[in-house]
């Protein structure tokens, strides 16, 4: 099959990490033949739509219901479920995909739908941390909808397929991408706000929700300050409205502590990510749980010395010490140890900037992981 057009059902639409991993495979498809058309839920997706729209990919949006905790959208998401599932059936039917591809463990909709018909489904699970209900749900609903199934890291097909009724399924490892072109720090400017503020720079992009694990960025920073005079640190992420009561304990943590408006900086959702990355002296992941971490790639990829959380697949990415630091999980004091060992050695900082960099190029690109996804495509067709 020379052309193939594809379906990309994004029930949670508020663009973060698998939305961006969306984008960027699909617009690397185009030019192996593969068109894709992205379905995503009409309310609260406007940078979703920006970005598809600046990528140059077909998208719709469709009056479809996330899943959230928000009690009143999760009470809507069960009474729409099944009209939810009719009208993609019904979009599906019209447009005559070859594929739908499913984003995300809890987006059965588009599976169900897809199955409906009669139209193969490939299924991509990102993620190491699910109730366990949702966790057998979906082991049910793929074993009985998806043609494939796309797993972005080691630890994902461990927590989710090996052992199950899933382990029979066609089934690839695809890592999240990276634009090593555009995440390149020889042809990105500093961000300009960032500019203007002196001293040595320590970020991290991180939506404000638990699984994200900021509370552990703030403690190190507060140890940090304490220590050093001329540091900063920055922020960047969604607030997400369903983690309110969460957004008001980072904000008590953060006045609790030697934090304040000249040296903790928050940006929110920020559009030019390379330019925030391309300002920092060292990039902190201090997630709890990932899969395949877009936002470390991306610091490998702009050649930053990178401290992470041991989560996900970033081991199979880094090596500790060589061309990252790898710390426990929920362990601040870990965190301030290697960050202060790359303040006190500026040239372990660049050494390790420039392993990173390397790493990405060979292993993270977005043109490996597009090229896998083509195949796999094709493996799918076939079979079916």
């Amino acid at each position: 099959m020379s052309h193939i057009k594809v379906c990309s059902v994004n029930e949670e639409g508020r663009f973060g990490g698998p939305e961006r991993r969306v984008v960027e495979i699909a617009k690397a498809l185009k030019e192996r033949g593969i068109d894709t058309h992205v379905v995503y839920p009409a309310y609260d997706s406007e940078r979703y739509s920006q970005e598809l729209l600046k990528a140059g990919i077909r998208n719709t949006s469709l009056n479809i219901t996330r899943l959230t905790l928000e009690k009143k959208v999760l009470a809507r998401y069960i009474f729409t479920f099944f009209l939810d599932i009719l009208r993609l059936y019904l979009f599906l039917r019209r447009h005559k995909f070859d594929l739908v591809q499913v984003n995300g463990t809890p987006q059965c909709k588009g599976a169900l739908a897809a199955k409906m018909a009669g139209i193969p489904v490939v299924w991509v699970i990102e993620d190491t941390k699910m109730p366990f209900i949702v966790r057998k749900i979906y082991t049910l609903i793929a074993k009985y909808s998806a043609a494939g199934i796309i797993f972005v890291g080691k630890r994902v097909y461990d927590y989710y397929i090996r052992g199950s009724m899933l382990e029979s399924k066609l089934s690839i490892e695809i890592h999240a991408p990276v634009d090593t072109s555009i995440f390149d720090p020889n042809h990105v400017v500093p961000d300009k706000r960032m500019n203007q503020i002196q001293g040595r720079k320590i970020v991290t992009v991180s939506g404000i929700s638990p699984v994200k694990g900021l509370k552990y960025f703030i403690k190190m920073a507060s140890e940090l300050i304490q220590r050093y005079n001329d540091l900063a640190f920055f922020v960047a992420g969604a607030k997400l409205s369903s983690q309110k009561k969460y957004s008001r304990y980072i904000k008590k943590l953060i006045a609790s502590t030697g934090l304040t408006s000249d040296n903790y900086f928050f940006y929110g959702i920020i559009d030019d990510v390379p330019s925030f990355l391309q300002g920092a002296d060292i990039f902190v992941c201090t997630s709890i749980s990932e899969a395949s971490p877009m936002a470390v790639w991306e610091a490998m990829s702009m050649g930053k010395a990178v401290v992470t959380t041991d989560v996900g697949s970033v081991r199979q990415y880094i090596e500790d010490g060589i061309s990252g630091f790898i710390v426990p999980v929920m362990d601040s004091k870990a965190l301030t140890i290697k960050v202060e060992e790359l303040l006190n050695n500026p040239a372990l900082r660049e050494k390790m900037g420039a392993e990173a960099r390397l790493v990405a190029k060979k292993k993270l690109d977005v043109s490996i992981a597009a090229d896998k996804y083509a195949l796999f495509y094709k493996r799918v067709l076939k079979q079916n």
